[in-house]
């Protein structure tokens, strides 16, 4: 699924939508009803598993990355590599900051220590998540934060090397950089980060593990709170109540019925009615690493037609699952998932089963690599993606659903128990 963007109305789809990478849709479609804003009782058995989480990412786990991120800008030619705040930040430092206007970036040379730029009046504020690791140079705001990077990259020497840019920085930061650098190449560096953030270590999974065991528990909790005129927002609610029972934000998207066959939904309330598809998609947050999920199940009786479906998109995600591993390209597992929901009649090609089967996932929802027709990307262990194949229908009912599946070294393991059957107990 394309994504990702949840403690009522606006707090729940504001961190769903961030968390998720959704525009709001259906879930937020109505005002909600004063009765309805209690916690439901079904929820009441859950606690807090803050405490069993793994341990978050050390600062020596930090240093081996950036150590690796040189070796390879060594590798490339790269003689600095700027990085602007987000995932990338994180991911090298631990920093946290919000991009805007000012520009604030962590600059990392080939061999050395890095040094921070930011804005002067932030300078205290830098220091207190730089903590002494790297050193900070700050400008003026009547000064040009581009030119002091020129100065700095001139001091190390590289004034006429090649800069790699953080693939997601804003196209005034690239050309601002290019004009105050005019003898220096510009490059991306998104063969440094994605070689270095697209292979995950035994903690990174951990974590992730544990945030998509905690997804399912709230699903769980969710789906035990399902009645029937609860909207899709009411669901919503309790998806998210479950989540914060357990001590950690997520919310998912909820889609009733027809909307189901829309694997964003439609923008339009919905009230939940006997024997009808239920599709849930969300998930939450743990030390900065995504979980994703969808379980798709039915309130009531299952239609055959719907179990027929159900059936086809398990084999397809067990297919997709039993074919990935080292060696093996993207593409293919695409395509040996696809051909399950094909040879059952509901092809050809992306006719019900609209989008690619998975896209890489870890401090972002949907990060490189991807699971996609063509891709020639080798798999490789420590990769992680979303397994998620799916058939819609419109006017009926979509079924979907998704697992995060790991790379190891002698195939592919899901990090949580895939859904067997549409029944709401999973």
């Amino acid at each position: 699924m394309e994504r990702r963007q949840f403690v009522q109305r606006g707090a729940t789809l504001a961190g769903a939508a961030a968390l998720l990478g959704f525009n709001r849709i259906e879930v937020d479609a109505e005002q909600v009803p004063e009765g309805r804003r209690e916690i439901a009782p079904g929820l009441a058995g859950l606690a807090s598993r803050t405490g069993d989480a793994p341990a978050p990412i050390s600062e020596s786990e930090r240093v081996a990355r950036r150590d690796k991120a040189q070796r390879l800008m060594k590798e490339l030619g790269y003689s600095a590599m700027l990085i602007e705040p987000g995932a990338n930040m994180n991911y090298y430092s631990g920093i946290e900051w919000g991009r805007s206007e000012r520009l604030f970036a962590l600059i990392l040379p080939q061999i050395g220590k890095g040094v921070v730029i930011s804005p002067a009046f932030e300078e205290q504020r830098a220091a207190d998540q730089v903590a002494g690791r790297f050193e900070i140079r700050v400008w003026q705001e009547n000064e040009s934060p581009e030119a002091l990077i020129a100065g700095v990259l001139k001091q190390w020497g590289v004034g006429t090397g090649k800069l790699a840019v953080d693939g997601s920085a804003r196209t005034f930061v690239f050309n601002e950089l290019a004009l105050a650098l005019p003898a220096m190449q510009m490059a991306t560096a998104e063969p440094v980060t994605n070689a270095c953030r697209g292979i995950k270590t035994a903690h990174e999974i951990e974590i992730m593990r544990f945030a998509n065991q905690i997804t399912l528990d709230a699903y769980r909790a969710a789906f035990q709170t399902l009645r029937a005129g609860m909207t899709q927002a009411d669901l919503g609610r309790n998806v998210t109540a479950a989540f914060a029972k357990l001590g950690f934000p997520g919310g998912a998207l909820v889609l009733f019925g027809e909307s189901s066959a829309y694997p964003h939904g439609l923008p339009k309330p919905r009230s939940l009615e006997e024997n009808q598809v239920v599709l849930v998609d969300g998930g939450t947050t743990v030390h900065g690493y995504q979980s994703d999920m969808t379980r798709t199940v039915v309130f009531g009786q299952v239609a055959p037609e719907a179990q027929k479906v159900f059936d086809i998109v398990h084999e397809a995600q067990r297919r997709g699952l039993a074919f990935a591993g080292p060696g093996k390209k993207c593409g293919d597992v695409d395509a040996a998932a696809r051909q399950v929901i094909t040879d059952a009649g509901y092809g050809p090609d992306y006719r019900t089963f609209g989008h690619r089967l998975g896209h890489g996932i870890g401090l972002e929802g949907h990060e490189w690599p991807y699971l996609v027709r063509g891709s020639q990307i080798v798999l490789q262990p420590g990769m992680t993606f979303s397994d998620e194949p799916g058939i819609y229908q419109y006017g009926k009912f979509g079924i979907r659903l998704e697992d995060i599946m790991a790379i190891t070294e002698n195939g592919a393991e899901m990090m949580t128990p895939a859904q067997t059957s549409l029944s709401p107990t999973l």
